[in-house]
């Protein structure tokens, strides 16, 4: 039987890299096989590691400008390498998968960054088409009404908010979608995604 993919997204600043990982010492003690991974990751000798420092750190390059659609034409290019080469064989062969973040962010931070949006969603489609049958079996948006120990313009933030909760709204319809809120503690939300998980492996 294949393995089932789930991932976790949300602005920055909603808590997410804490609940994953609470989330992550928790599957990790189950008898069914989990790997976690980042989206597209910065594991040293990948294709997302290299692409983070172009991003951060373009001069080290020599790269003095960069249009924002090339940049995230940089970042959908590192998520097929993570597809092809890592992800799907994991799947295949009976691991289950859950992602610290999807193409969901792409178009959310993409738009923010007012990326050609037609343009953008075409990087994305072609994303798509590469993740064939492996579609998500659970989909988890970690949603707060602001951020956590953050400097953000909070309208900004908020305005990423709502653009995560309707694409949320719009990928529903392909498959299962949640939304958790995470405003108490983390432990809370972590129950929460559990339930969902163990829910989506029965299905």
């Amino acid at each position: 039987m294949p393995g089932k993919l789930f991932f976790i997204e949300g602005p920055d600043g909603v808590g997410k890299s804490t609940t994953i990982e609470k989330v992550k010492d928790a599957l990790l003690q189950r008898a069914a096989r989990f790997e976690f991974l980042s989206f597209p990751g910065k594991a040293e000798g990948t294709l997302g590691a290299v692409v983070y420092r172009i991003h951060h750190a373009p001069t080290d390059f020599d790269i003095t400008a960069m249009s924002e659609l090339s940049k995230q034409a940089l970042h959908i290019a590192a998520h097929l390498d993570a597809i092809e080469r890592l992800i799907v064989p994991a799947l295949q062969s009976g691991t289950h998968i859950v992602l610290d973040r999807f193409w969901w962010s792409t178009l959310v931070y993409g738009a923010a960054s007012s990326v050609h949006e037609a343009g953008l969603r075409t990087l994305v489609e072609a994303e798509r088409l590469v993740w064939d049958k492996f579609q998500p079996s659970l989909a988890v948006l970690l949603d707060r009404d602001q951020p956590i120990d953050r400097d953000d313009e909070i309208h900004s933030w908020l305005k990423l908010r709502d653009a995560y909760r309707q694409l949320a709204t719009e990928e529903s319809s392909h498959y299962p979608v949640e939304i958790v809120t995470n405003m108490r503690t983390p432990e809370e939300a972590v129950s929460t995604i559990l339930g969902l998980i163990d829910r989506a492996l029965r299905d």
